[in-house]
Order: structure tokens, then sequence, then C-alpha cells
């Protein structure tokens, strides 16, 4: 039963990676202009709440822009000229997603400056500290002598 049972589950997932070769590299349709309309919506910032997509957004300005991204498109452009048409007019902020890679390596690059400035901080002050002797027999006398007089 087992000399069967590993073959069977071999060919199993190699028809399982088959089928997924297959679809991802099924070509798809072109993108309706309502659907291109979306994504484009998706990716631009509303420029009154800030925190959410044009798509998402319920404010007039987002609603205004999802006006003329439809017409943009209506009129021929591409999606990428639509996009670079907002970027004209907002600057990069408009984008959710900024496109400089530089943007996206300078948070993890920065946390790994604090860690290092941490990390040599601790060492630093660890080298600081000057080991304490303990007390010669005079010193621990001279201690006695004091903590003796302070209980009386």
């Amino acid at each position: 039963m087992r000399r069967i049972a590993l073959p069977v589950a071999v060919a199993a997932l190699l028809a399982l990676g088959a089928l997924v070769v297959l679809e991802l590299m099924r070509p798809s349709a072109a993108p309706t202009r309502a659907e291109q309309a979306r994504l484009i919506a998706a990716e631009l910032r509303c420029p009154d709440c800030q925190a959410l997509s044009v798509a998402e957004s319920q404010t007039a300005g987002a609603a205004a822009i999802r006006r003329q991204i439809v017409e943009q498109l209506a009129a021929g452009r591409t999606p990428e000229q639509v996009r670079a048409y907002f970027v004209a007019r907002y600057g990069e902020w408009i984008l959710l997603a900024p496109r400089s890679p530089l943007a996206w390596w300078v948070p993890p690059a920065a946390v790994l400056l604090g860690i290092g400035v941490f990390a040599w901080w601790l060492g630093r002050g660890r080298g600081a500290v000057a080991p304490t002797a303990s007390p010669t027999g005079k010193a621990r006398d001279r201690i006695r002598d004091e903590v003796e007089q302070l209980d009386a």
C-alpha cells in the first residue's frame, strides 16, 4: 500500500503544479474601462481625507477625481497617462504607493541604523563602568565602625 501511495502523491502534486502554471500562463482578457478606472482610483490618495484611496473615499473631491479618471480614459488616454496627469497636478504625494524604490528602503535602513546605534551605546556604556574593588581590611573596619555608630 505504501509503495503505491508515494507515486500517487507525487503525481497529484505534479498535476496540481501543472494546473497552477497553466492558470498563470493563461492570457487574461483586457480590463474594461470601468475596471481600469477602479484600479487607477485605488492607487490614488484622496486629497480630502488622505488616509483612503479615491476609490474608497466618499468625499466630493474623490468623486470629482473618479469622474476625471473616467473622462480621461474615455478620451483615449492610457492608465499610465492618467496617473501621470494626477501626479503632475498634485505631486508624487497623490500616489498611495511611492514610485521610488528608495522610499521602500529608507524605513528598514532607519530601523537598522537605530538598532546599530543602540547596540553601540550599550557597548560603550559597559566599557565605561570601572569595576569596583573589594574593600581592604582598613576600609572594612571603618565601614563597620560607621554602621555601628549609625545603629547606636
